[in-house]
Order: C-alpha cells, then sequence, then structure tokens
C-alpha cells in the first residue's frame, strides 16, 4: 500500500495548538535522518578499525626496516583508502539495517503501519539514502583505491631499489635488496655520506665475508658506480665448508654498493587504472572490472535487503534476522569473489556475472517483502502476486486512458 496523504495531528505543549504534516513527508524525512546519523557513527567506527589496523601494520613494516620511516603517514592514508569501498557497503547495510530494527522494537513501525503507511514505503527513503553512498563508492572502487594501491607499491618498489648504505639507520641491522648483505652502522650522515663503525656481513656461494671498520664513506667512481670506501679495518672470511677461517686488516677497502634504478611500475590488474583495463580484452582485465563494479553495487541492493531483515518482533525481542542478514553479507560478497574467478578463467561469461548476483539478490529482497507486507494468514506467493496484478491493471489502465 502506497503513503496515504492522511494528516498526523502533533500535540504541542499548548493543548489549543494543532499542526498537521502528511503522512509520507513525516515518515521519509524522519527515517532519511535517522539513516544518516546512523552512517555517520557506523562510518566513523569502521574507518577507526581501518585507520588502527593499518597503523599498526605499518608500523610494523617500519620498524623491521621494510618501508621507509620517512613515509609511514603517507602510507597509512593510502592503506586505509583501500578499504573505503567495502566500508561504505558495510555501513549502508548496517545502517539501514539498524534504523528499521530499532523502530520495530520501539513499536515505531506499528504506529505507522496503523497509520495506512507500509513496509513498502520505506524503499524510497532507503533509495534515497543509499544511492548517493553507493555513488562513492563505486567512485572509490574505480579510481581511488587502485591509484592507492599502486602508489604505495610504487612507495615499496622505491624504497627495495634504493642502494644499500642509502637504506640504514643508526643502531639498526639492514638487509641489502639482494638479501645477501647485511649492514650495521652506528652512525651516519645523509649529507656527508660519512658512516661511523660499520659492520657488514656478506654471503656468497663459495664463502662469507665478515667486514668491520671505523669509519667509511660513500663515492662514485668515474664509470659512476658508487663504492662504500670503509677505513681502518678487518676483513675475516669463512669458506663453504667452515673449515677454513683467514682475516686481514686493511686500511682502505672498497665495497661495491649494489642499485637497481629506472625499475618499470608495478603490472598488476588491481593498481591499474579504469581505461587502461577497459582496453584490455584479456580475462584478467574482465575479471578486476567485475569486482569494482560489483562491490558499490552490492551497497545499494544490501540496503534494499535490509528492509525486511530487519523485522522485530517486540513481543519476541532480539530477532535472529541480525544473524541472517550477516549471513547473507558473507555470502553475497563470497558470490561476487566467486563471479570475479569464474569470469576470470573464462568459464562465465562477463554480463551474466555482473548482474546474476545483483538480480537474485534483489529477488530476494521482493519476496521477503511480499513476505512482510501480506496479511496475517495470507500466503506470501498470494500477496506477491496480487501487487504483480494490481501493478499490471495500472499500467493498462494508464495506457487506456491515453488513448
Amino acid at each position: 500500500m502506497d503513503c496515504v496523504r492522511q494528516f498526523d495531528i502533533i500535540i504541542t505543549q499548548d493543548p489549543t495548538v494543532k499542526v498537521g504534516l502528511p503522512d509520507c513527508m513525516l515518515f521519509r524525512s524522519s527515517f532519511r535522518k535517522d539513516f544518516a546519523q546512523a552512517a555517520g557513527a557506523t562510518f566513523v567506527a569502521l574507518f577507526s578499525i581501518i585507520v588502527t589496523t593499518v597503523l599498526v601494520r605499518t608500523l610494523g613494516l617500519a620498524a623491521a626496516g621494510k618501508t621507509e620511516s620517512s613515509e609511514v603517514f603517507t602510507l597509512i592514508l593510502l592503506g586505509a583508502l583501500q578499504y573505503l569501498p567495502p566500508a561504505i557497503v558495510i555501513t549502508v547495510f548496517i545502517s539501514v539495517m539498524g534504523v528499521v530494527s530499532r523502530a520495530f522494537k520501539e513499536q515505531e513501525m506499528t504506529a505507522w503501519f496503523a497509520s495506512g503507511v507500509s513496509l513498502s514505503a520505506m524503499v524510497r527513503p532507503v533509495l534515497r539514502f543509499s544511492l548517493p553512498l553507493t555513488l562513492l563508492a563505486l567512485i572509490c572502487s574505480v579510481w581511488l583505491s587502485p591509484w592507492a594501491r599502486s602508489e604505495m607499491n610504487a612507495a615499496s618498489d622505491r624504497f627495495a631499489n634504493r642502494s644499500d648504505v642509502s637504506k640504514v639507520s643508526a643502531g639498526q641491522f639492514r638487509e641489502s635488496a639482494g638479501g645477501n648483505r647485511v649492514f650495521f652502522v652506528e652512525r651516519y650522515s645523509q649529507a656527508t655520506q660519512q658512516v661511523k663503525n660499520v659492520f657488514v656481513v656478506e654471503d656468497k656461494p663459495e664463502e662469507r665475508i665478515v667486514l668491520s671498520a671505523a669509519s667509511g664513506s660513500v663515492e662514485k667512481g668515474s664509470d659512476g658506480q658508487k663504492f662504500l670506501v670503509l677505513n681502518n679495518g678487518r676483513r675475516a672470511n669463512l669458506d663453504e665448508t667452515g673449515q677454513r677461517f683467514t682475516s686481514t686488516e686493511f686500511q682502505t677497502y672498497g665495497l661495491a654498493i649494489k642499485t637497481n634504478l629506472g625499475t618499470t611500475p608495478s603490472l598488476l590488474m588491481q593498481n591499474r587504472r579504469v581505461d587502461t583495463l577497459l582496453a584490455d580484452p584479456s580475462s584478467e582485465a574482465k575479471g578486476e572490472l567485475i569486482w569494482r563494479f560489483s562491490l558499490p553495487l552490492s551497497g545499494l541492493f544490501l540496503g534494499l535487503l535490509a528492509i525486511p531483515l530487519a523485522f522485530v518482533n517486540p513481543r519476541g525481542g532480539q530477532s535472529l534476522n541480525q544473524i541472517f542478514g550477516l549471513l547473507i553479507y558473507l555470502t553475497y560478497s563470497n558470490v561476487v569473489s566467486i563471479t570475479q574467478s569464474m569470469v576470470t578463467k573464462q568459464t562465465l561469461d562477463f554480463w551474466a556475472a555482473l548482474i546474476v548476483p545483483h538480480a537474485l539478490v534483489f529477488g530476494l529482497f521482493l519476496v521477503l517483502l511480499a513476505r512482510r507486507n501480506r496479511p496475517a494468514g495470507t500466503p506470501w506467493f498470494s500477496q506477491l502476486r496480487k501487487r504483480i496484478l494490481m501493478g499490471s491493471a495500472r499500467s493498462a489502465k494508464g495506457g487506456l486512458t491515453d488513448e
């Protein structure tokens, strides 16, 4: 039943003053406000959890010497931006589920039903609430999140391809890009390229070399090759069998510094721009597009599905529908992932993978909505058939009137 233009009488402090408002306007504005408040609180909580998780992980990488300490804040921001699309989708689902459930528990929906408003009237405010967030999630999923991932990978590549000495931090062990050399420097000056109290362990196929020196500096040869020149130190060699050991002292010792500059950017599908994916006919590119477009769309259909799932019997206390909603959300996400994998393996058509999961959820929404709207004792399929027939009759009447 559509909203009827009855008038709800609001009694103010002065009983002689009465203000009339249309039911539809009051119903929609009330729920839109509740949705916005619930979405704000939910998103802040989810984003705080995301930032905290990314912060702990990034600080762990920085402490282990796997990323640049000066880029920690940037990496935290980029890492949080990657998870914006699923955070927005979950925000829509939880907000609609929470607000409608609260309305049922506090018998607010009972009052609206008594005034002639059906549960179907909830569709319009939910759509007005979820459509802008779905558009925002689509922008983040298609453009923002891939850009953030590519920037993070580029920062990791820059750090991995820096020279061995440039990774050194005073008082910490640092591993070279190849993994066969470990540096320890007590003091290091970026301005003068001078190091103090150097300790180096280098593994080679035939021997292990251990170097220690009181000081050193970074110098460049005539061919552009960089060397770490150590002064006043000792070199120890141990062969691969562990039986032969030699030790020599030196005044000056040059150690070549490996650099791998000019690396190509990452070609992972998750990091590519959407225009390059659209121009790529490969199945991997189509699978990535499925994920980028399906994730935001799932927020729109989950918001609709939350309307009938949020039903709570006030006499029966809490409902199990919240648990079913969580299971449906997890199943929905897994189905989208499975369809993406099937498109990548060329076992499912692109358009079928894009339409079928959302069509199934929309069909489930229609069935549950018809079940919740049916009068007591009426089979849900009879109510659904009645609604379909009424819609067809209205369409036919409109066509006859136009003629």
